[in-house]
């Protein structure tokens, strides 16, 4: 898988990883909260991995934040509806996961 295909799965690995910390906190049914919670672990991991295969600069790192909040916003809205969220959140949220993986 070249670099291109990889930071394409490295966005939708991290945009699951914001959905779901998302929606475990705005959730109304919070019974799924400890099944959200152990698919977060499971998308952190595959980051994680993905995210040592190749050197990302600036460029790929202000790419993937963006094209992965606009992917957050398009599944929130067509699969989740009545998830209520701030984009503020999104966004802050997203930059904590990104930081707290790459370790930047």
């Amino acid at each position: 898988m070249g670099k291109n295909r990889t930071r394409e799965s490295l966005i939708r690995e991290l945009t699951n990883i914001v959905m779901h910390k998302l929606i475990a906190k705005y959730t109304n049914r919070p019974e799924t909260v400890h099944f959200l919670e152990s698919e977060i672990i499971e998308y952190r991991s595959k980051a994680e991995k993905t995210l040592e295969k190749y050197n990302w600069n600036a460029d790929d790192k202000g790419y993937i934040e963006k094209k992965a909040l606009k992917m957050i916003k398009e599944k929130l809205a067509t699969k989740y509806p009545d998830v209520r969220y701030s984009e503020q959140d999104a966004i802050s949220k997203l930059r904590e996961t990104i930081k707290d993986i790459a370790g930047d």
